[in-house]
């Protein structure tokens, strides 16, 4: 194993050494942060053949998941000669297409309702591990996304998949690894149990968790515009992950700010960890003045979502040579549109590549 992340007060050390080391930009030093994008697609599968019809690739009229993650392990390199330390991945992937006729039926998830383990996730994501491993990345791994959630049966399952996932993990010896319960907790999913009031019993669950004394550092992410992490969330939490959703550069500031400013943070200063965002860079400038990680959120065309980037304009792309975006599949990894080169570049610029 050649990655291991750890924390040293409000920022972040892999193999010891502050990430950035002896970089400023700007006037501002970035040592600690940890430059990320969302790819949370990277061991997509659907188990539902009528919706899996949908993510086919133009050059060869099928679904492919295993081609999907060999394709984004060969990415990783250049990701990290451009300075990117860190992605995110989802154990239950995250919205392709979001019309109700897709986004209603298809079904990710490395377990199966009943919690049974659908062995392929996981031989995914062990790839994954150790093509970041191997040039200097960490993973952060996401178990849970609501719509997935749902079909899970209950709460007593969905708490036997976090320790099982997290022993799992622990026993892959890889220490390249941060955890994200739950994307964009809160309780308008419908899931009680991932209710502000009881996020901090699924952080102390998985903190709980040990192999050889060793155990996974864990956080619990926000939805974006003001939310922000509270309470015994905020109190029990490793690192923070506030997304930045919806938020101009300049709402941006003021959330990290307040977040800053509260008790729970100044009582407990840790590592922020944006790990959703946007695909303006003018925001990851924003969040990087503040000394907060920021992670770039790149959709794609074609997939019926509109946030600052209205990715509705736009069918999805004919050619695999020309398919934007990172989470509406079929994905093309490489940096291959004007948007993914535009974030590369300035986390170049920032990072100098280190």
């Amino acid at each position: 194993m050649n990655t291991t992340v750890s924390i040293a007060g409000t920022g972040f050390e892999i193999n010891g050494v502050p990430t950035y080391q002896g970089r400023v930009h700007q006037g501002r030093s970035v040592e600690g942060l940890l430059l990320n994008s969302r790819m949370v697609q990277a061991v997509f599968d659907d188990e539902n053949p009528a919706t899996a019809a949908r993510w086919r690739y133009p050059d060869t009229g099928v679904w492919d998941p295993a081609r999907n993650t060999a394709e984004f392990c060969a990415a990783l390199p250049e990701y990290r000669r451009h300075g990117l330390l860190g992605v995110t991945v989802g154990l239950q992937g995250g919205g392709s297409i979001y019309t109700p006729d897709v986004y209603d039926h298809y079904v990710c998830s490395a377990c199966a309702p009943d919690g049974t383990v659908r062995p392929g996730y996981f031989d995914r994501l062990r790839q994954v591990l150790a093509a970041a491993d191997a040039c200097g990345m960490v993973v952060i791994v996401n178990y849970f996304y609501w719509k997935q959630a749902l079909k899970l049966e209950g709460e007593k399952t969905m708490r036997r998949i976090a320790e099982e996932t997290t022993a799992w993990l622990l026993d892959t010896g890889y220490r390249n690894i941060l955890v994200d319960v739950f994307n964009e907790a809160g309780a308008r999913w419908g899931l009680e149990c991932f209710a502000e009031e009881n996020l901090h019993r699924w952080i102390e669950l998985v903190q709980g968790i040990t192999t050889n004394g060793r155990r996974l550092l864990v956080g619990i992410s926000t939805l974006g515009g003001n939310a922000l992490p509270t309470g015994r969330w905020a109190d029990t939490e490793d690192f923070s992950m506030p997304h930045g959703n919806g938020l101009q550069a300049e709402q941006l500031t003021a959330k990290l700010r307040r977040f800053k400013d509260g008790e729970e943070y100044r009582r407990r200063p840790r590592p922020i960890l944006v790990n959703e965002d946007t695909v303006f860079v003018e925001n990851l400038e924003a969040a990087v003045a503040e000394g907060a990680s920021w992670g770039f959120y790149c959709q794609g065309y074609g997939s019926d979502y509109q946030d600052r980037m209205n990715w509705k304009e736009r069918p999805r792309e004919g050619r695999y040579e020309e398919l934007s975006g990172y989470q509406t599949l079929p994905v093309n990894w490489g940096i291959n549109t004007p948007i993914k080169r535009a974030f590369f570049d300035r986390v170049l610029a920032i990072t100098g590549g280190k």
